[in-house]
């Protein structure tokens, strides 16, 4: 597999969360704390931030054991329907992804080929469960997979972090080596925004740190600004930062993905 077409993937993949499943609940007191209702309330208003279409350019850094790259990516999002990604080093192209509801399309521009993918299939070389409504609801700093009507758990440390597994789920899904997967969501101290995301996989020995440092409002959308990936595992720490500029939310926009009849099949 070629190296852009790789760092288009991994762009795209290493920012997807996972759905959560549900575990059967036990005693309040044996899970830790309930977490509050106004909690809740600001985390469920907040997951249903809706937009129709969404552009922006993301200045990115890469990094992880062996090596430090910096790309510049530029996102269409079409909302409930496709998202699109190029991605250039030294102002050309390199690469470029069509993402749907079901699959996935990369194009490795400077072999000239391209290939695609399922949903399925990258979620099982992932190891976690990936939807295109995850990634927007990621790249756009929404809090995603969240379900008002189940009971979350409260961080004691700090009261602004809820969890979507009790003290005794953990414990369990540890033991058990499981695969599901415990998020925490992270709110500002205003308790106006989304701060942060974590994913916690204890089958996979991951963890997936999403911090949301700045933010911009355009249009009256409270669009990420400034946000910060690291994947924690066994083999090694991932750092992605992305910096977003020329944002523009519910402008008329049209993705323009074609493959040349020239390119092949990457091999």
């Amino acid at each position: 597999m070629h190296l852009s077409f790789k760092i288009g993937i991994l762009a795209l993949g290493m920012l997807v969360l996972a759905s959560c499943k549900s575990t059967e609940e036990l005693e309040p007191s044996e899970q830790g704390e309930v977490a509050s209702e106004a909690l809740v309330s600001t985390l469920g208003s907040l997951s249903q931030t809706t937009f129709d279409s969404y552009y922006s350019k993301l200045a990115t850094s890469f990094k992880d054991s062996s090596r430090s790259v910096s790309f510049k990516t530029s996102t269409w999002m079409i909302a409930d329907s496709a998202a699109y990604f190029l991605i250039k080093f030294a102002n050309f192209p390199v690469a470029s992804a069509l993402m749907g509801q079901d699959s996935v399309t990369v194009l490795d521009r400077r072999s000239k080929c391209y290939q695609n993918a399922s949903l399925a299939l990258l979620s099982e070389q992932f190891g976690t469960e990936l939807s295109l409504d995850n990634l927007q609801d990621i790249l756009l700093g929404i809090p995603t997979n969240f379900d008002k009507e189940k009971t979350y758990y409260q961080n004691e440390e700090n009261g602004l972090s809820l969890c979507t597994h009790g003290l005794k789920d953990i414990e369990q899904i540890e033991l058990e080596n499981s695969d599901e997967i415990i998020t925490y969501y992270k709110l500002n101290e205003e308790l106006n925004e989304l701060k942060g995301m974590t994913l916690v996989s204890f089958k996979d020995t991951t963890e997936i740190n999403l911090e949301y440092n700045e933010r911009e409002i355009v249009d009256g959308f409270n669009s990420p600004k400034m946000v910060v990936v690291r994947i924690t595992s066994p083999k090694q720490t991932i750092t992605v930062e992305l910096n977003y500029t020329k944002i523009r939310v519910n402008q008329s926009e049209q993705i323009q993905f074609v493959i040349p009849e020239s390119y092949g099949e990457c091999k």
